[in-house]
């Protein structure tokens, strides 16, 4: 029976510090309750004595006023976690002693003792109970307020999975919606293409594994498609500005199909490498990632070329 959970998919530790990193920097975390200044500077946190583990949210904030946060997230948190965390802290603290510490927590949330004593100190986080938010609810407030041009608290829609009580099948429908609902504001020029990616970590235990997959293949493949834009934009008083952004994304495309279907097709390689309309180059990319088998992508490749 497929996972609605997505939990055992791992994403790069090292790709979620970074669009983690997008969507915090510059921001606070006033949208989650926790009063903070401008943060400066988003990076990972990897202790030597401690493995950590790919495919969640960890990583240390400091923000303008030299203040560091902790942020861990956990879906189902529980009284090992809270041990697990601590070891964290202690180990975190020898080199930021006032090291504060985040959990932002959903799903079925242990409701015991939240702080933990050892030899060593005292372990006393802030736990951020999403549960107790109304995730349909919010989205539908911040839905009007778009549509009214009075909402501008983005950072909000990377947290918005987390609300809420649902569980299976209706969580990961709702997860669904806020990502489709972001794909709308990106394309608007509202949002950043990173916050979809955050938003896509946060969800990583929450959304069905093999969707999740696809979302956040579609998504790097997105990024990599805009930063060459961007940088042909920078560019645009260069000659063969273009033709780098076309080169990109043709070995984007080739690159997809590789990995995917181990693809080895001198005929197939030669037909991208000849391609040079970016439209039609940026709907073969999305093609890429979304056919089933290399016939169905030769089928909308023998079309275009």
């Amino acid at each position: 029976m497929k996972s609605l959970n997505g939990s055992d998919y791992a994403h790069n530790y090292d790709i979620v510090v970074k669009w983690m990193a997008e969507a915090l920097r510059g921001e606070t975390l006033d949208v989650i309750g926790i009063k903070t200044g401008r943060i400066e500077e988003v990076f990972g946190f990897e202790p030597v004595e401690i493995a950590v583990k790919s495919g969640r949210v960890d990583v240390i904030i400091r923000d303008e006023t030299g203040a560091v946060f902790h942020i861990e997230e956990q879906r189902n948190l529980r009284k090992a976690d809270m041990y697990r965390f601590a070891s964290y802290h202690f180990q975190g603290a020898k080199q930021w002693p006032d090291l504060k510490d985040i959990i932002l927590a959903s799903g079925d949330v242990y409701a015991g003792e939240k702080s933990i004593k050892t030899a060593s100190g005292k372990y006393e986080p802030v736990i951020i109970d999403f549960t107790q938010k109304n995730g349909q609810k919010r989205l539908a407030e911040i839905r009007e307020a778009v549509s009214k041009g009075t909402f501008d608290n983005w950072l909000e829609l990377v947290f918005l999975p987390l609300y809420g009580k649902e569980t299976g099948k209706q969580r990961s429908m709702m997860v669904e919606e806020i990502i489709r609902f972001e794909n709308q504001l990106f394309q608007a020029d509202k949002i950043p293409v990173r916050l979809i990616a955050a938003t896509l970590i946060i969800s990583n235990k929450i959304i069905d594994k093999e969707r999740l997959k696809t979302l956040w293949e579609e998504i790097k493949m997105l990024d990599i498609f805009e930063i060459a834009k961007e940088e042909g934009k920078e560019e645009g008083k260069k000659e063969g500005k273009l033709l780098g952004t076309v080169e990109t994304a043709r070995e984007m495309i080739m690159n997809a199909l590789l990995e995917r279907f181990n693809m080895e097709s001198f005929r197939v390689a030669e037909k991208i490498k000849s391609l040079q309309n970016p439209d039609i180059i940026k709907a073969l990319l999305s093609q890429a990632i979304r056919c089933r088998n290399m016939d169905e992508f030769e089928t909308v490749l023998d079309k275009v070329s």
